[in-house]
């Protein structure tokens, strides 16, 4: 035994506990059994109650002054733990004996005392207490493991619903901002195609560039909620890496032109021609990095550096160093530089704007691709960021068929009927008023929800449905699936393309898994529009 076995003896006989003491001093001694003793049982009412230990067994005589043996059984069943008692009385005392078992005793011993019987007694009744304990002890441990894991369950739960709710908030945050944007740009985009004298085109080209921006914020707030959410999907396609850089460096250099700065290019030509990757995710971190240092930088210049540092088998690194000569960042600032919302100062935040979220998502998106970034700065001189990120080396036949269509194709989609399905009333008149000025004759008509587009469409014969998908009455997505599952069969092949404000990639699958042929998103790009348009429309060239 770990611990002496503690025992209340209880008998108003004061040669007893001297006979314990003589009988069992070699166990007394090695820590095996311990003993306690009390006359009566009021006395060992008192110990019970007070001693630290829970005594294992007690041991009590049944005829005793004060309080007797069988009344201290009823009392024990009141008391906490599980106590095993024992009951002495004389051969004859037969009665007492049956009652003192059903009151709970757990064994008996009659006088004079056997010790060979007490001690064979006291190893059986310990033992059976210990087992006891220990299944209590197992059932304790049991609830507390049940009760920390429906806790664990519960706070999981709560995670996901906070989740949940976090990326509905954002979800719903993102079509409240970027319905009245599409108004915005849409109209910005058919005011810029009107007359103007230089001050008017001053205005709204500001706005454009305003609207453009806010997007850029909306879309960074987004990109971090899918990376939080384990959301964010890399791509593995084939691009030609040389054109992408081009066209990056191109839209870079109008920036840079605005604030009259040189923006260099050194391309090493040992890169592989064709790349597979996720050629989105490296525009958008060179755009962020890039657009930063252009940002940052009033004299002096900004150059983009790209040369592969391993190539081996069909793998290869690529590293790009972004070099600018602007404010720099301070030694204290380069340990939060990656972190979300942080910039260098909150004069940097009033004076250059932003959300400081570009350089986190760049990190993370590089991070989650395998790669990693760096840099090293001086306050005054200027700043290098270095990253690099793994590709695949493919081959030409490996990039995506490019459509041929001709440059005049929108003249094939001339005199096209198309049902917008849009309930904003600013949003209607921005797609009527962009695909009068794509389409040549086109014969537009409007319902302002999905009840409404499924009876025009019984009405008359439409080439497309321009489906929005938040609407009173019927949404897009409940639209969308009567057509496909309860329409006319010839309705069922009718093209369906979702303009949504939102984004997520939730609500783009769902978009798919409802039904419709094509989707994009507000505020939508007018030749991005056409394009899909014609590839939903025109036959394969």
């Amino acid at each position: 035994m770990n611990t002496p076995a503690l025992i209340l003896v209880v008998d108003d006989e004061p040669d007893l506990e001297l006979l314990i003491r003589q009988r069992f001093r070699r166990k007394i001694k090695d820590g095996e059994l311990e003993f306690d003793f009390a006359i009566n049982g009021e006395e060992a009412l008192k110990k019970l109650e007070t001693t630290n230990r829970h005594f294992d067994m007690v041991l009590t005589d049944i005829n005793m002054p004060v309080m007797d043996g069988l009344t201290l059984l009823n009392r024990i069943k009141e008391q906490e733990g599980p106590y095993k008692a024992v009951v002495v009385s004389a051969y004859g005392d037969l009665e007492n004996i049956r009652t003192a078992m059903n009151r709970g005793a757990f064994d008996f011993i009659t006088k004079p005392i056997d010790f060979s019987d007490l001690e064979l007694t006291i190893l059986k009744t310990v033992n059976e207490v210990r087992l006891i304990r220990k299944g209590l002890e197992a059932h304790e441990q049991l609830e507390t493991t049940i009760q920390e894991k429906e806790r664990a369950e519960l706070e999981t739960d709560r995670a996901r619903q906070s989740e949940k709710f976090k990326q509905q908030f954002l979800a719903n945050m993102s079509h409240e901002i970027r319905t009245p944007m599409n108004s915005v740009v849409g109209l910005t985009y058919l005011l810029l195609k009107t007359p103007l004298n230089d001050q008017q085109f001053r205005y709204i080209d500001t706005i454009r560039k305003s609207s453009e921006n806010l997007l850029v914020i909306i879309n960074d707030i987004l990109d971090v909620s899918k990376i939080e959410a384990g959301k964010m999907v890399f791509e593995k396609t084939a691009f030609v890496f040389s054109e992408m850089l081009d066209n990056l460096y191109q839209m870079m250099l109008i920036r840079a032109n605005e604030k009259q700065l040189p923006l260099e290019l050194k391309f090493s030509p040992d890169i592989p021609e064709v790349l597979i990757g996720d050629p989105v995710r490296l525009h958008q971190i060179l755009i962020n990095l890039v657009g930063n240092a252009i940002k940052f930088t009033e004299t002096g210049k900004v150059s983009i550096a790209v040369a592969p540092v391993d190539i081996s088998g069909d793998h290869c690194k690529i590293r790009f160093n972004i070099t600018d000569t602007g404010i720099g960042v301070s030694p204290e600032t380069v340990g939060v530089i990656f972190e979300s919302f942080s910039q260098a100062t909150s004069d940097t935040n009033r004076k250059f704007g932003g959300t400081g979220l570009g350089l986190t998502i760049s990190k993370q998106l590089i991070d989650l691709q395998g790669g990693a970034i760096d840099l090293a700065s001086e306050v005054g001189t200027g700043t290098t960021f270095s990253f690099w990120l793994p590709f695949r080396i493919g081959q030409l036949k490996d990039l995506p068929v490019r459509s041929s269509a001709p440059v005049k194709a929108h003249e094939q989609l001339s005199g096209i009927s198309i049902l917008l399905t849009e309930d904003n009333s600013f949003n209607q008149m921005v797609a009527i008023d962009t695909l009068n000025d794509l389409i040549p004759q086109v014969h537009i008509d409007v319902a302002e929800n999905g009840a409404e587009a499924l009876e025009l469409i019984t009405k008359k014969k439409y080439d497309l449905v321009l489906m929005d998908i938040q609407m009173p009455v019927m949404d897009g997505f409940e639209a969308v699936r009567r057509i496909r599952h309860e329409a006319d069969p010839e309705l069922r092949k009718l093209k369906i393309m979702a303009m949504t404000a939102n984004v997520t990639r939730d609500e783009v699958d769902k978009c798919f898994e409802s039904g419709v042929d094509e989707y994009i998103a507000k505020p939508f790009d007018p030749q991005d529009l056409l394009s899909k348009i014609q590839q939903l429309l025109l036959p394969k060239q």
